[in-house]
């Protein structure tokens, strides 16, 4: 199951269906979904554009209202503005804290620019036209393949 919210241009949403083709998984938005039914499922993946530096306010409640799971693996991802650095602004450490604290177990994490056009960049025609390009989208299909390497063992 990808949980995917995918509002401005779709860039995250070509991301999940590259995920949800290799993974056989269904692509829903938050509120087509039950949290309580996430645990129905063998993985459970989670990805959104970032917004002011964290995932969509409706995927991070989503996550809060998620129930308490015992080590099922999961994903993030995410499409952004601005790359994602780890030590300087971890886009991915809200949702992530509130997944390990309900028990998920994120066996990995994908992130990359995104076409922006947010504020006075849409005047000036956007940032990252064409991201995610095919370049990013392969590296998507090898993310989603060592996840099934993960979960199959």
């Amino acid at each position: 199951m990808i949980v995917c919210v995918s509002i401005h241009h779709g860039n995250t949403l070509k991301l999940a269906r590259v995920f949800a083709k290799v993974l056989d998984a269904e692509i829903v938005k938050p509120d087509e979904i039950r949290p309580e039914d996430l645990g129905d499922y063998r993985l459970a993946g989670f990805g959104s554009g970032i917004y002011f530096g964290s995932h969509h306010k409706s995927l991070l409640e989503f996550a809060e209202k998620a129930p308490e799971v015992s080590d099922m693996p999961a994903f993030i991802f995410s499409t952004s503005g601005l790359p994602r650095i780890p030590i300087l602004h971890d886009y991915h450490k809200p949702l992530l804290r509130i997944l390990r604290r309900k028990g998920f177990r994120i066996i990995g994490e994908f992130s990359c620019r995104g076409y922006n056009t947010h504020g006075v960049l849409e005047k000036l025609g956007g940032m990252n036209r064409g991201r995610p390009n095919e370049e990013d989208l392969r590296r998507a299909e090898a993310f989603a393949n060592n996840l099934l390497k993960v979960i199959e063992g």
